[in-house]
């Protein structure tokens, strides 16, 4: 007859000692000057300045990440509730009435001549639609983007409203010698 033995099982690893990790995954010490007054907004966000910093940098990467999804245009939380309509530029091009104003790289959101609004922007996509020599990828993105205004436009929990901004450049070099 053979005995057969029990595998012994290891110990549970014993609890750590200690103060548990702040953020609740690993961190660092660092130490970093600031100006006066951004510490000050830091603290209007949290008054634990480390968690300001990450609460911060959080909200940065979920829209940074919303903004770089896969969506060829979306509405973009840009805090309080309000959004822009964010598009991917490098697909869009020269819509009528519509500047894209860089967010980045590959994403700018839209801004309107003075005095039009949504309707303008869905009869300035379906312009677009229309002229000869949009590509095929553009003309998707296009159709899809017209949709989308229409969804959002008989959204029930969404309202638009218009907004000037004001853009700031450099003057060009004038041609003086």
């Amino acid at each position: 007859m053979r005995l057969r033995m029990a595998k012994k099982r290891p110990a549970p690893a014993p609890a750590r000692r200690g103060r548990p990790s702040k953020y609740g995954r690993p961190s660092r010490v660092v130490a970093v000057t600031l100006p006066q007054e951004v510490i000050d907004t830091l603290r209007e966000v949290h008054s634990d300045l480390g968690w300001a910093i990450v609460a911060l940098v959080e909200k940065t990467r979920r829209i940074v990440q919303t903004a770089s999804s896969h969506a060829d245009a979306e509405l973009v939380e840009i805090g309080d509730g309000q959004r822009l309509i964010v598009v991917h530029s490098a697909i869009f091009h020269a819509l009528p009435g519509v500047q894209m104003i860089p967010l980045s790289s590959t994403q700018a959101f839209l801004a309107l001549e003075p005095g039009r609004g949504m309707a303008d922007l869905e009869l300035a996509v379906l312009d677009r639609l229309e002229r000869p020599g949009v590509s095929e990828r553009e003309h998707q993105a296009l159709g899809r983007l017209r949709d989308q205004l229409r969804r959002w436009r008989k959204d029930p929990h969404l309202h638009f409203q218009v907004r000037s901004i004001i853009l700031a450049g450099r003057k060009p070099p004038t041609g003086e010698i």
